[in-house]
């Protein structure tokens, strides 16, 4: 009887040792979803701008060629240099102000011209209002970039002109190799005629689209973009003057950690000028755009 009882009374204490730890037991947690993956860091797109802004402390220096050429009824090489010093001064804040060159190369029937001139400054403020996250992908960034001119850029002759650029910027990962982004961008301006002297406002919206792939991990980068250019005879959109549609590859070579060269080349596909016929709008626009630049950190 002894043994008899000497063993219920063990199966007892532990069914009540079962029963406390199945009271005391967790639900199994809740697996966390995967963060989403970044974008690598600096101009890896071409036109088309990444939303990083880097971080506390960053400063970088780069010197930006853009060039353009071919316009209706005239022959017309521009190459803008822009000497662009950057500074991240908080977290998804940062400032960068620039200087600009601007060499003309212009023939017409009646006047030809090649010059270099210095072409005023600017001073741009990002702030990334939206990061990545576990649950969201994309990442935003909005910036504004006031800007003094000093030089018609398609003739060459000085021409004074004040202006600003608002900047809407998303970006997302779609694998661990290929990125995307897209930019929405408005420029408003006010310039004064090189020629007569009078005063006249225009803007200019842009939308673009770009894609890159990591073809070796994070320093060889290549992809294509496709930009859509509006011109507008007021400060604030108005009547259309014309629209043209660029595509075309980029190229980003990432040398080191603080070294970054950039290239695109993008093409006029399709377009139209109000009330002139044709395929392309080279009245308000190029034959092609191109950028050259190199990036570095310190």
């Amino acid at each position: 009887m002894k043994l008899i009882s000497s063993f219920l009374s063990l199966t007892l204490l532990a069914g009540v040792a079962q029963a406390a730890d199945l009271k005391g037991a967790k639900a199994p947690a809740r697996v966390a979803p995967e963060a989403a993956g970044e974008v690598p860091g600096g101009d890896i797109f071409g036109f088309t701008s990444a939303t990083d802004v880097g971080n506390v402390g960053d400063k970088g220096l780069a010197l930006e060629n853009d060039g353009s050429y071919g316009r209706r009824d005239m022959r017309s090489r521009v190459l803008t240099q822009k000497l662009e010093l950057s500074r991240t001064f908080a977290p998804n804040w940062s400032y960068a102000a620039s200087l600009f060159g601007a060499w003309t190369s212009f023939k017409d029937n009646a006047d030809s011209r090649t010059v270099y001139n210095f072409d005023g400054m600017s001073m741009e403020v990002r702030h990334r209002f939206i990061e990545r996250s576990a649950t969201n992908p994309f990442a935003f960034t909005f910036a504004i970039e006031p800007r003094w001119g000093r030089v018609d850029t398609v003739s060459g002759m000085n021409a004074t002109n004040y202006g600003a650029e608002f900047k809407l910027q998303a970006d997302r990962a779609l694998s661990d190799k290929l990125f995307w982004a897209v930019n929405a961008n408005f420029g408003t301006s006010r310039g004064r005629d090189a020629i007569d002297g009078t005063w006249s406002n225009s803007s200019e919206s842009v939308v673009s689209s770009a894609l890159t792939y990591a073809v070796v991990d994070d320093k060889l980068f290549m992809g294509g973009e496709a930009r859509w250019n509006q011109a507008w005879n007021t400060g604030f959109f108005g009547k259309l003057d014309g629209q043209a549609l660029f595509v075309g590859p980029t190229i980003a070579y990432k040398a080191s950690e603080s070294v970054m060269l950039n290239a695109v080349f993008l093409p006029q596909i399709a377009g139209k000028a109000r009330s002139v016929a044709g395929p392309l709008d080279i009245d308000n626009f190029e034959r092609a755009n191109f950028r050259l630049k190199l990036a570095v950190g310190f």
